[in-house]
Parts: C-alpha cells; sequence; structure tokens
C-alpha cells in the first residue's frame, strides 16, 4: 500500500501538462524571436522581438519599451497568426483582469463632457514570427 502511495503521485506529475507556449511541438517559453506586431489601436505594424511565458507573450520594441499580452491560445498552429489582447501601459493578471497606467489623449484636468469612444479593437495584437 505505501508502494502505491508514492507511485500514484509521481505519476500524476509525470502526466500533468506542461504550461508552456507551444510552435510544433516544442516549448517556446522563454525564447527572445523576432518578429513583427500589429497594433490593432494604432494600426502600426512593429519590428519587435517577443518572448512567450505560459499564455503571455512580452512585445520588446526597438526604443526599449515592452508590452505584455495575454494571448488566446497556448498551442501555437501559425506562426503568421498569434493573437492576444493586451493595452499599451497594461499588465495581465490573468484572463479578465489586468493592472497599469491608462493613457488619456485629453491629458489631465481636461473639462471635456463628452465621454470617449473607444476603439473596439483597441488592446488586440496579432504577432507573426520572422
Amino acid at each position: 500500500m505505501k508502494l502505491l502511495g508514492l507511485i500514484l503521485p509521481t505519476f500524476l506529475l509525470l502526466s500533468t501538462p506542461a504550461i508552456a507556449v507551444e510552435f510544433n511541438g516544442k516549448n517556446i517559453d522563454g525564447q527572445k524571436l523576432p518578429a513583427k506586431a500589429y497594433y490593432y489601436g494604432t494600426g502600426g505594424i512593429y519590428n519587435v522581438q517577443v518572448s512567450f511565458h505560459k499564455r503571455r507573450a512580452t512585445i520588446y520594441f526597438t526604443d526599449g519599451n515592452q508590452s505584455t499580452i495575454q494571448l488566446n491560445q497556448q498551442v501555437i498552429t501559425d506562426s503568421k497568426n498569434i493573437v492576444g489582447f493586451g493595452k499599451l501601459g497594461q499588465f495581465p493578471i490573468n484572463r479578465n483582469f489586468s493592472v497599469g497606467l491608462v493613457y488619456d489623449n485629453d491629458g489631465v484636468g481636461s473639462s471635456s463632457s463628452q465621454l470617449q469612444q473607444s476603439n473596439p479593437l483597441e488592446g488586440f495584437w496579432r504577432i507573426s514570427l520572422d
């Protein structure tokens, strides 16, 4: 009985799926890869480097800035179409919440009484690995 108590937990640990981003059946977590990133919020395409960690991707811009996004998928099937969500200045905590700064085009103390209309696609990214 003691033997079963040792074997069963070991078997469960070995059979637990790895939580990592995969591409072509390989774990690519932690590697910085050259890529192009399209940000729907600005309509811009950026030459970047990207590294993956679990269900997140950190995008490194050439000016030294970076942004972390939540990926829609953990297994990448198309290296030219990796989709995720994350607004500039925000860091995702989980699938529903993020923390960080919110950028306002009007500036602090603006007396604009109109509500700003936000772009429904703001925050969506499409990454294409080079």
